[in-house]
């Protein structure tokens, strides 16, 4: 991914509109999980990436699909490479109306005061991706994690938290400018040490670096302000070269 800064904004944009990243992105869709069959391919697909990196304290054959994703403000996404799903991750809009996600759980003594101070996050979890297409399909990781970039500026949040493993800090420092508040802490249910990072959004700069998270107001609202229950689910083509254009 060319991620090197031009002097005029001429080239910049010459040079982003080759970045293989938006062939790839020419494939892809987006689409919230709504279906028990679509969920059982996420659980499937959370299932394959998490057992075989050891993640959690028990393997989950197949059982990964819970309660968690159903809960008030929780929505799980899945993206599609050629109409084949190659990832998933979950989205839950924090506020203090609404305090229940995965890192207030884990993190309560940190994010409870803030909650309580008003401010408000994203929390993305059940982070998956098919690693044999991965190795083959350049970007469909930072493809999958526009979705917390874009619900960030969607919801205008205070910033994007992250739970991650010690080994991925410095990728999400490096991407999104992310920085620990918590941890490494022995989280019940988990095989590995976590850390909460918290991302604020940069959304000028990390687009600039990254212009594959530019994104229109009208793609995050279909994926945001859909009703939770749409059927059937709308598919979402990704717009940042047209974000990207425009800007």
């Amino acid at each position: 991914m060319n991620i090197a800064l031009e002097h005029t904004g001429k080239l910049q944009i010459e040079n982003n509109l080759n970045d293989p990243i938006f062939e790839v992105m020419e494939h892809i869709e987006y689409r919230q999980i709504v279906t028990p069959e679509d969920f059982e391919s996420i659980s499937q697909l959370r299932s394959r990436a998490f057992d075989s990196h050891t993640i959690y304290s028990r393997k989950l054959n197949g059982d990964a699909v819970d309660d968690s994703d159903r809960w008030p403000g929780v929505r799980v996404f899945g993206m599609y490479y050629d109409g084949e799903l190659v990832s998933t991750l979950r989205i839950a809009h924090v506020t203090p109306e609404n305090p229940d996600c995965q890192a207030v759980r884990i993190f309560p003594e940190v994010l409870k005061p803030l909650l309580e101070q008003g401010q408000a996050f994203i929390d993305p979890s059940r982070f998956a991706v098919d690693e044999e297409l991965s190795r083959e399909v350049p970007g469909l990781a930072l493809l999958t994690l526009r979705i917390a970039f874009m619900a960030t500026a969607h919801f205008k949040v205070n910033a994007c938290l992250g739970l991650v493993t010690v080994d991925h800090v410095p990728f999400y420092r490096r991407v999104f400018r992310s920085t620990v508040i918590a941890g490494p802490k022995q989280c019940k249910g988990f095989a590995v040490p976590l850390v909460l990072f918290a991302s604020p959004l940069r959304e000028g700069e990390i687009c600039q670096r990254y212009p594959l998270f530019y994104s229109t107001e009208r793609e995050r609202k279909m994926l945001f302000d859909t009703p939770a229950m749409q059927m059937p689910p709308l598919t979402v083509l990704p717009t940042a070269k047209i974000a990207m254009l425009a800007a």
